[in-house]
């Protein structure tokens, strides 16, 4: 493990080059970095966000809000923003615009933001409230994502783990609101699958409105995780828009 992982916050999947730190969706921990490890181009460093109350993180509470999150990743982040693209996908998405915000407001801006699968914040969010997150609800939300397995569901046992992360998450992004005064001048790229029932190209485009340098939407067909089924996608996407982030501060 390098030295960024045993911070608790951030997990290595590899090191060197250009970095991509991945905020992995509502439930989920940083292990969901390690499926991009043959996804993204390998002359990028890869990362994942190990969010509290999951994972190797399992005791400790459940974050209060997308911001206390967002405070928490800066340490680990600003001294390489420059060479940082951060990658939210559905409630990561939110984390990470919230990170890009702080970092821009401490004067070390991020090289770039990609955002998946959700509308952008103080845009219509389908969420359950907190007398609708059942089990069972939670259970049918897990079922209708392609990245989740049926065996994965059909485990009891990890549902009884999974499932406390995934109804607080759910929580922290229906809560969510950008008060942040001014447009990010880090650009943003909206990704996304043709299938997606999460949420429609046209609201993926709201996110536009959250920057000064918006990259536009690119879609591939896919689902809710579009970019483990196209694994041509995401190498063009990051090679098209960042061809000459540094490998170095």
């Amino acid at each position: 493990m390098t030295a960024e992982s045993s911070t608790g916050w951030l997990h290595s999947v590899r090191d060197g080059g250009p970095r991509l730190v991945f905020f992995p969706p509502a439930g989920a921990s940083a292990s969901a970095a390690w499926a991009l490890d043959d996804v993204v181009p390998e002359e990028w460093a890869l990362h994942g966000v190990q969010y509290p109350g999951r994972g190797p993180r399992l005791r400790e509470p459940q974050a209060g809000s997308i911001r206390e999150l967002a405070r928490a990743c800066l340490p680990h982040l600003r001294e390489a923003a420059e060479r940082t693209v951060l990658f939210g996908h559905s409630f990561g998405a939110f984390v990470a615009y919230d990170v890009a915000q702080l970092l821009e407001r401490e004067g070390c801006p991020a090289a770039g933001l990609m955002v998946a699968g959700i509308a952008a914040p103080g845009t219509f969010l389908t969420t359950l409230s907190a007398q609708e997150a059942t089990d069972t609800a939670l259970v049918a939300v897990l079922r209708g994502a392609s990245g989740t397995s049926a065996e994965l569901v059909a485990d009891e046992e990890l549902m009884e783990l999974v499932l406390p992360a995934l109804r607080a998450d759910l929580a922290l992004g229906g809560d969510y609101a950008d008060d942040h005064d001014h447009r990010l001048s880090t650009p943003i790229a909206g990704l996304g699958g043709r299938r997606d029932p999460a949420v429609a190209t046209e609201a993926l485009g709201t996110w536009s409105d959250h920057t000064e340098r918006w990259l536009g939407c690119e879609l591939t067909d896919g689902d809710h995780f579009f970019y483990l089924q196209d694994r041509s996608f995401l190498p063009a996407v990051l090679r098209r828009n960042w061809p000459t982030v540094p490998a170095s501060a």
